[in-house]
Order: structure tokens, then C-alpha cells, then sequence
């Protein structure tokens, strides 16, 4: 992580979680009642960045595949052209694609006035993760299902829209293609 002063962790049963307030109950609920089971249960995993007296930050993610039907487009065209785009090989008969999803990511409320910046580096340490695991096991993309207020952040990042279909729904499903940087990271 790019600051100093903080400690990121991987949540364990026995953290101690500090206080964490960024606005939103849901988000605020998870860290605290729901993040250790998640972890227990093999469902998710949460990371944690916190200063000596507070939880600045967190993130919770976990295995995807991002399915894809005909029904989620405009337009049959539309479909075959983002399936075109997201494979390059000719048989495009696949319609799930491996991901990891970003299930939570908070900032605290405080802290998102002090530090920018915060969010788009947890983003980065999950494309990172996903880039490193990726000689592993495969992992084509990142998902998340965007709250609305957060749509502008996840596309300032360089995540797409899946379809137009959730446009004004509560949250919106977007994606973005680690294959530009793993073609990179392959010619090096």
C-alpha cells in the first residue's frame, strides 16, 4: 500500500476489528458482524487498513464468475459483440468468465476528506492480487455489483457496464478486463 503510518492486513477470527464509521450501515454492518463468519466460512476475505486508533479502510473479496445470457443486452448484436470482445478465440460458446468480485470496499467517512486515494489503491492491490495469482489459477476479471453512488469511482478506475439492463437499479453489475495488463506483464 502506498501509505505509511497504516497497518493493511489480511482479517483474521482473532482481529480485533477498531472502530470503522464510513456512512452507509450496510457497510459498516459487515465490518463489523458479518466479516469474521464471511472469513470462517470461506466466503470472503476482508483486508483491513487501520492507523493506531481506527479502521481507515476495508476491502472484502472473493471468487466470481461473471455469467452472461443474451437476455442481459439491448440486442442479440449487442451480446455477440461483448462476447467478441471479452474472448479472443473463435469458439465463443463460453458464458461464464472467472473473476474475482469486490464485495465491499469502505473508506471512513473522516478519512475519505484527508486521503484520496484510499479506494483506488485497495482497487490496485485487488488487481495486483489477481495479476499474481493469475500463473495459478485463472482470473479474467473483476467484478462488482457498484452502489449508484460509487459508479463514478469504479468507472474513473477503468471498470465497464456490463449492460444498460440495471441502469437505476440500487447497484449496478460492472467489470473490468485484466487481460490489457496481463498481455503487458507477459511481454516484459
Amino acid at each position: 500500500m502506498p501509505f505509511t503510518g497504516f497497518s493493511f492486513f489480511e482479517l483474521h477470527a482473532a482481529t480485533i476489528i477498531k472502530p470503522f464509521e464510513c456512512g452507509d450501515t450496510d457497510l459498516n454492518g459487515f465490518l463489523n458482524d458479518k466479516a469474521i463468519p464471511y472469513k470462517k466460512d470461506l466466503l470472503a476475505t476482508t483486508y483491513i487498513l487501520e492507523n493506531e486508533s481506527k479502521t481507515i479502510a476495508y476491502l472484502s473479496i472473493y471468487n466470481d464468475a461473471l455469467a452472461v445470457q443474451e437476455n442481459q443486452f439491448a440486442s442479440k448484436t449487442a451480446f455477440k459483440r461483448w462476447i467478441k470482445e471479452i474472448l479472443s478465440h473463435r469458439k465463443r460458446h463460453l458464458r461464464q468468465f472467472p473473476a474475482i468480485k469486490i464485495g465491499r470496499l469502505a473508506v471512513c467517512e473522516t478519512t475519505k476528506k484527508e486521503r484520496k486515494g484510499i479506494g483506488q489503491a485497495l482497487v490496485n492491490f485487488v488487481i495486483d492480487l489477481a495479476l499474481e495469482q493469475n500463473s495459478k489459477c485463472a482470473c479474467q476479471l473483476l467484478t462488482v455489483d457498484a452502489y449508484d453512488k460509487s459508479l463514478g469511482f469504479y468507472e474513473k478506475l477503468g471498470f465497464k457496464f456490463l449492460s444498460e439492463n440495471d441502469n437505476g437499479e440500487d447497484t449496478r453489475q460492472m467489470f473490468y478486463d485484466l487481460r490489457p495488463l496481463m498481455n503487458t506483464l507477459n511481454e516484459i
